[in-house]
């Protein structure tokens, strides 16, 4: 190879969860290099929710007072079923409960955080397509090859490159399982954007979110910034349309999620139409919806996979990013374990520690976006699929809503040396 790079840590991949590991390997004074694709820090996604299961060690970060300067909390969440109001739930009692409240965020302005946070281009190395990783035992290193002919080699490699994981397909290449997937389409497609701030808006709106039920399609929009709006339609592909090969889709305009949900009812609209919210929107994306339907383990050797390239789930409670950060902390605490007292024995025993742990979390994640997605769009096997909405969405009290919540916003990852 022509070059060379040694570091402890190798991060393939520059997104939330990457860059939340470089972050803490930073505060923890441990080496590391964040391998990125793309040519710079450029805006993608629409918005992002934060719940208190990842704002804990956000705040350990130092960045929960930007979160909270640029991001939005909620409130309240109104919940219509075409016109109709069924109730209006108080995520107000969140905070008391868990610590912290729920954040919605532009997603540029966090990554843009958490980029910083890293180390910036002292940390991240743009444009740096990974071509190979090559962990050979023979070696006390691991080796990754980029594209022209740059070599890194580090302790550990970690995955972090996202539902079509480069580093998960050379793992499965390497062990002679090229060509296998395991992430399935789930036959919809979510059309999100983030809005400039809504002028008919005013303060009794601030932090107050919409769930939209329609009689052939459901609209979620997040408060954000400012009376900004992040909104999230999901429209199902036709039986027997090809399974898509890409995540994001390469166009989407306006008119694209206009002709979906333009003439439908939405409270926050000047006219009370979707259209008037979408009509104030620069950036509007479509993306087909994947999920996990096997589990490969998450480390092989001194390689290890981190958040959707290990676990990829649907963003219909918005945990994508949050398991991501509870990956990266955990995985930070067993390297900074393993660094406290360095051996090859103890770095294989921590990682598999850590595999172990979050391999179940992430299951369980899943398992739990499956199921209540199939709520939220009233599709359950019996035809109990409107029952179970309106069960859960008009009659649940707010109490069981939060005891429901326990288990995920409950469970906050702690950078344990700091």
């Amino acid at each position: 190879m022509a070059s060379s790079s040694d570091t402890k840590v190798l991060i393939v991949g520059g997104g939330l969860g990457g860059l939340t590991l470089a972050a803490i390997l930073r505060r923890l004074s441990i080496p590391c290099i964040v391998l990125e694709r793309s040519q710079s820090l450029t805006p993608a996604g629409a918005g992002i929710s934060l719940a208190p299961n990842a704002l804990h060690v956000l705040s350990q970060l130092g960045i929960y007072d930007q979160i909270q300067k640029e991001g939005q909390r909620l409130n309240k969440m109104m919940v219509y079923y075409n016109e109709t109001r069924w109730r209006t739930l108080d995520f107000t009692c969140v905070e008391p409960k868990f610590g912290y409240p729920v954040y919605s965020i532009d997603r540029a302005s966090f990554h843009l955080m958490l980029y910083e946070a890293a180390g910036g281009e002292e940390t991240v190395r743009w444009d740096s397509r990974v071509d190979d990783i090559i962990d050979d035992f023979q070696n006390d290193r691991v080796a990754v090859d980029v594209a022209g002919g740059k070599r890194y080699t580090a302790d550990v490699v970690v995955g972090a490159d996202g539902i079509r994981s480069v580093t998960r397909r050379i793992l499965a290449r390497n062990a002679g399982l090229e060509g296998i997937n395991t992430i399935q389409f789930t036959g919809r497609v979510h059309m999100s954007g983030y809005s400039k701030p809504l002028p008919n808006l005013g303060a009794e709106d601030l932090g107050v979110g919409n769930w939209l039920f329609y009689d052939d399609a459901i609209l979620t929009t997040w408060p954000c910034k400012d009376n900004s709006q992040w909104f999230i339609g999901v429209k199902r592909v036709p039986v027997g349309e090809k399974e898509p090969d890409r995540s994001v889709w390469g166009t989407a305009t306006q008119s694209m999620v206009n002709e979906v949900y333009g003439e439908r009812f939405h409270p926050y609209g000047k006219n009370r139409k979707v259209k008037d919210i979408i009509d104030n929107t620069d950036r509007v994306i479509a993306s087909n919806v994947f999920e996990e339907k096997d589990f490969p383990s998450m480390i092989s050797g001194r390689v290890v996979l981190l958040g959707d390239a290990a676990h990829s789930m649907t963003s219909f409670f918005g945990q994508g990013a949050c398991q991501a950060i509870e990956d990266a902390t955990e995985l930070a605490n067993a390297l900074a374990a393993h660094y406290n007292s360095p051996s090859s024995s103890r770095l294989l025993d921590e990682l598999n520690t850590y595999a172990t742990v979050r391999g179940k979390r992430g299951k369980d994640l899943v398992s739990f976006s499956r199921i209540y997605a199939g709520i939220h769009v009233a599709r359950l096997p019996y035809g109990l699929g409107p029952f179970a909405r309106r069960l859960v969405y008009q009659w649940m009290p707010e109490w069981c809503w939060m005891w429901a919540l326990e288990w995920l916003y409950g469970y906050q990852p702690t950078i344990k040396s700091l």
